[in-house]
């Protein structure tokens, strides 16, 4: 394998990538099968003991589209609330793109996934995930009072930022701001590039300014576990900010952000006006906003006092703004953000250029046809006669219709149903481009998340862990080390594997190295990374067509288990041997 940035180009013409996945698991199916499986391969099941035969399919996925804009109301959860409510609502009902029909039980299909969802499970707590999803996820904020004494998931304290501030060199603007909101407009005190001295913090937060820690989970371990099991929930990068407020100040003027967003209140009390987005275009939005005017907004649609262990989620376009109470002293939250950049508009501008450059390149030469002759004539806003067209439905007003304007009439309907003909070709191009757009969002998910925080029981079958784990061979059983925190793509002649192993606590602070290997690894690849707790396969049962080459599928093993994302496990009597040649 060779490590690096990836320097082929992603293949785009979809129908030699998929011929090609074809030829390499067709060779591989034992069965004779339709190309989309492996074949026979024996997978140990370590809660069960026992061993069974399965196929490895490629990876699919399932998406619920929805259109219809927002218009629901926030709520609060009540206990009173608790009953399940049966609803099978139309696909195009919402804007949730979550498939409701995974309720929690079979998201539960791993031991991680388990855990991750118990986080989830525990922010929502007495709502359900699989509720949240089907009733409030990008459609409505909802709020959980708790009325606990402290957090119902403690992850941060103001010692601990105190701490940070103290021992870490700081930067203002990359690590931390310090802001307030002075009649009605934030001010940022920030030093453009310089440190931040604690003493200088402090006095500004004794002074009613608010202290944001940017990117928390890069000092604290609780805060990283968490949103590395929420990633695999959201199956998209999670990100958080802690806000540090005195009592009676407010940190930042109203706005909206570009990220759905879960307020986890740690400590103190604050309150929270939220507002409904003005116009459809605020809903969903892909950029935050401005601050607005406070005496311009509509009345808030909630308001509500957040204490310690309650909880307040909102979908990205809803306007709100947040003052400390009076009688509690500091308040701090965390707020964990889902869904920058994840959405239908960022998979398409993935897929329609690449859509377009396959449709400009076809056999057929209809889109590289020069332009109607003297369409200028006719089209553009200064020859817009669309009017036209309701007139002549219109015998008495036809009347009036000069042949001038008919003719144009009759240029501008035929230029649009050309128009229309060239762009379902570009659309059918993209339809065979599905797949390719999952991977290039794949790319983005690897290079935004956190690397996996793993446990000291998954680190101890790692890589760091060498010398104890022995020698990779043929009845060495393996699996990806944690379900997701590696892809496989196809570009040109070779198999990439994208992995967040290597990434740093900081967004995007390095780039991805991706693994590239030769093609005929590709099924060894997906088997591997198919294959999750509780499971395990064998080295010598992985599929490598044709020739099924013992070494080769070591290699790749080896490979993967260097980057630290295969977790291994020996038999007893390799373990013995292996504790033989130490002595």
């Amino acid at each position: 394998a060779n490590k690096g940035n990836s320097s082929a180009e992603p293949l785009i013409g979809s129908e030699p990538l998929a011929s090609k996945k074809k030829q390499l698991w067709d060779d591989s199916d034992d069965d004779g099968g339709d190309g989309e499986s492996f074949g026979g391969a024996d997978v140990f099941n370590e809660s069960t003991a026992t061993t069974a035969t399965t196929k490895t399919t490629a990876n699919t996925s399932t998406t619920t589209t929805t259109t219809t804009s927002s218009a629901a109301s926030a709520e609060t959860f009540d206990d009173d609330d608790k009953d399940d409510k049966d609803q099978d609502e139309d696909d195009d009902s919402s804007h949730s793109s979550y498939d409701s029909t995974l309720d929690d039980e079979m998201l539960a299909n791993s031991d991680f996934t388990s855990q991750a969802l118990d986080v989830l499970s525990t922010i929502l707590h007495p709502v359900s995930p699989s509720s949240f999803f089907s009733d409030y996820f990008e459609k409505k904020p909802l709020h959980i009072p708790r009325n606990l004494d402290a957090a119902s998931l403690p992850l941060l304290s103001k010692a601990d930022v105190e701490n940070y501030i103290r021992k870490h060199s700081l930067s203002y603007g990359v690590d931390l701001n310090v802001t307030n909101v002075v009649d009605g407009v934030r001010r940022t005190l920030d030093v453009p590039g310089a440190v931040a001295e604690s003493s200088d913090v402090w006095s500004n937060f004794s002074s009613g300014c608010s202290v944001r820690l940017l990117c928390p989970q890069k000092y604290s371990d609780s805060v990283w576990e968490a949103l590395s099991a929420l990633e695999h929930v959201f199956h998209c990068m999670v990100g958080s900010n802690a806000y540090l407020t005195p009592k009676g100040a407010q940190g930042f003027a109203p706005h909206y952000d570009d990220v759905d967003v879960f307020i986890l209140q740690q400590e103190g009390k604050k309150r929270w006006r939220v507002y409904e987005p003005e116009s459809g275009r605020e809903t969903l939005p892909r950029s935050s906003s401005q601050d607005y005017d406070p005496s311009a907004l509509k009345p808030p649609v909630m308001d509500v006092v957040l204490g310690p262990g309650d909880m307040l989620y909102l979908p990205r376009g809803w306007i709100h703004q947040a003052v400390t109470t009076r009688d509690a002293g500091h308040s701090l939250h965390l707020t964990v953000s889902c869904m920058m950049g994840w959405s239908w508009c960022d998979y398409l501008e993935h897929v329609l250029p690449a859509a377009m450059r396959e449709a400009f390149a076809a056999e057929d030469p209809t889109l590289r046809g020069g332009m109607p002759r003297g369409f200028l004539g006719y089209m553009g806003v200064q020859n817009d006669n669309d009017f036209v067209l309701k007139s002549l439905k219109d015998e008495e007003a036809a009347a009036t219709v000069s042949p001038k304007d008919k003719e144009t009439s009759g240029l501008r309907t035929a230029f649009r149903k050309s128009l229309k003909s060239r762009l379902d070709r570009v659309v059918k191009e993209a339809m065979k481009l599905v797949d390719y757009g999952a991977d290039e969002m794949s790319k983005v998910f690897m290079s935004d998340r956190l690397p996996p925080c793993f446990s000291d029981a998954e680190k101890a079958m790692l890589s760091d862990n060498r010398e104890a784990n022995g020698e990779i061979c043929a009845e060495t059983l393996v699996r990806l080390a944690r379900p997701g925190i590696a892809r496989l793509v196809l570009e040109g002649d070779k198999a990439v594997v994208y992995h967040c192993g290597d990434n740093s606590r900081v967004y995007r602070e390095q780039e991805l190295s991706p693994l590239e290997f030769e093609a005929d690894d590709a099924p060894t690849i997906e088997a591997i990374l198919q294959c999750v707790a509780p499971m395990w396969i064998k080295v010598n049962d992985l599929p490598h067509p044709p020739a099924e080459d013992l070494d080769d599928k070591v290699g790749v093993v080896e490979a993967l288990y260097d980057e630290g994302i295969l977790a291994i496990s020996q038999p007893q009597w390799i373990k013995e041997a292996s504790e033989k040649k130490k002595k």
